[in-house]
């Protein structure tokens, strides 16, 4: 028991580990929150510099009405191509799918004409040989060696009309697999005419909507270029530090405003939520760098508050002999629901483990043949009876005892009920009788103060009487 109680001890260190681990990462993980909030604060910072410059360029727009007619018509061209890039995307799939279909059709087609015009090769070869034989034949020449084109090496030793009959199999065994592949090849062209048209649809559509986006595009570039020598007229310094491209993307200056507040609010969140934060110097993380140090150090002084130490053998044993108490306990269960089948009941041992898995306890659940679970206190009489007679029965079966003595004043006085007793040992006599293995154990009943009204079968009774 001792030895199974270790694997608790095990469990109950690395619970002590585990928390003492959780506790640096979560120190671990609020400075490292703290670096993607410093970080994010920096990114904030640029984009808002960014945004002013972008202010300053959205009011200058705002004053060229030329400008603004361009800047309006590249939001036009901006507002096509993204729309024509969803339609583009939506009918590519369908696109894509039916011209791989059609493709693998062609390829098919492509295959079975190659098949058929390989095959009339070979029958025309054929009837060329049976041709040539013939002449042969019929001019009464004899030649030592002929060229013949045939698949048995063994050609030389048959006699020429034997070989216009291979010749001839050979040319039928042709037009055969010629019919055959026409077939094949008659269906596949079925399904290309099938598919072909809808394919010719999409595939127009498709390069429709490409092209009116690569001359949108161009159109676009154009007019960016163009709207670029513009603005650099009024304001040179300004747009050499922004990418000319930007121009059609300018919020109106309200829009841009509206987003500045918003980086000021976030900007001002996370610096009063940072400890770790230089508002001057933002760029500086040296703070969090000596934090992480500091916990590292934490990491490699303390490796026994850290590091879990047992060895793995060791913790290989305490799991065996835990696993020998759960062995011992279900072998229990067994034996018991022997008997207790008897009454219409099975019992399940629940192994339950403390919190601080220190102790363990074993939880008892009956369940009656309707399938209804039960606690102890839930069984009727008769049943906590038979049940508790049979705990202390199968306890000593299970210990070894051959002769297994039992006493009506073993039971507490609620369950010692005569009518319930005897209606017990009736009902495992039989149990005892029939099964093999048990047929070894002698019971002893010693009965106090409860008359037995009627006769036992297979027990012999001895009545003992005091002066």
């Amino acid at each position: 028991m001792n030895k199974s109680l270790k694997l608790l001890r095990h469990f109950s260190e690395y619970r002590k580990i585990a928390n003492y681990n959780s506790k640096l990462i979560v120190q671990y993980r609020n400075i490292v929150q703290s670096l993607i909030l410093a970080l994010n604060y920096n990114i904030l910072v640029k984009r808002k510099k960014k945004l002013l410059k972008e202010l300053e360029l959205s009011k200058i727009k705002i004053e060229s009405s030329d400008i603004a007619a361009k800047t309006d018509l590249l939001n036009k061209l901006n507002e096509s191509i993204k729309e024509n890039n969803k339609k583009l995307k939506y009918r590519e799939k369908d696109f894509l799918f039916l011209k791989n279909q059609r493709d693998q059709i062609q390829n098919t087609l492509n295959k079975f004409n190659s098949e058929i015009k390989e095959l009339n090769i070979k029958k025309k070869e054929a009837f060329s040989q049976i041709n040539r034989i013939t002449r042969q034949m019929s001019e009464n020449t004899q030649k030592n060696n002929l060229d013949l084109k045939l698949e048995d090496e063994n050609t030389s030793s048959k006699s020429k009309s034997e070989i216009i009959k291979d010749l001839q199999k050979q040319a039928k065994d042709f037009q055969y697999q010629i019919n055959q592949t026409k077939l094949k090849l008659n269906k596949s062209e079925l399904k290309f005419d099938e598919i072909n048209p809808k394919y010719e649809i999409l595939e127009k559509d498709y390069n429709t909507l490409l092209n009116k986006i690569k001359n949108d595009e161009l159109s676009l570039k154009n007019i960016q270029i163009e709207l670029k020598k513009k603005v650099l007229d009024n304001k040179e310094d300004l747009i050499e530090e922004m990418d000319y491209k930007e121009l059609d993307f300018l919020k109106p200056p309200q829009e841009i405003e509206n987003e500045i507040q918003r980086i000021d609010s976030d900007l001002n969140e996370i610096s009063e939520s940072n400890k770790y934060l230089d508002n001057k110097n933002p760029e500086n993380l040296i703070k969090i760098q000596n934090k992480l140090t500091e916990i590292n150090k934490i990491f490699k002084n303390n490796e026994n508050d850290v590091l879990i130490s047992i060895e793995n053998n060791e913790i290989e044993d305490s799991v065996k002999n835990f696993r020998k108490i759960e062995i011992f306990i279900n072998n229990f269960e067994e034996l018991l629901n022997r008997f207790i089948i008897e009454i219409n009941l099975t019992i399940h041992f629940q192994i339950k483990i403390s919190s601080d898995y220190k102790d363990f306890s074993v939880n008892l659940e009956f369940i009656r043949s309707s399938k209804e679970s039960l606690g102890f206190e839930e069984l009727t009489t008769p049943e906590k009876v038979f049940f508790v007679i049979m705990f202390y029965i199968s306890i000593q079966i299970h210990l070894g005892f051959k002769s297994i003595i039992f006493s009506n004043l073993f039971l507490p006085k609620i369950y010692n009920k005569r009518g319930s007793v005897f209606r017990t040992i009736q009902k495992i006599l039989p149990v005892f009788e029939k099964e093999n293995n048990l047929k070894e154990f002698n019971l002893i009943f010693i009965i106090s103060n409860l008359e037995m009204k009627n006769p036992i079968e297979n027990i012999k009774t001895v009545k003992i009487e005091t002066s």
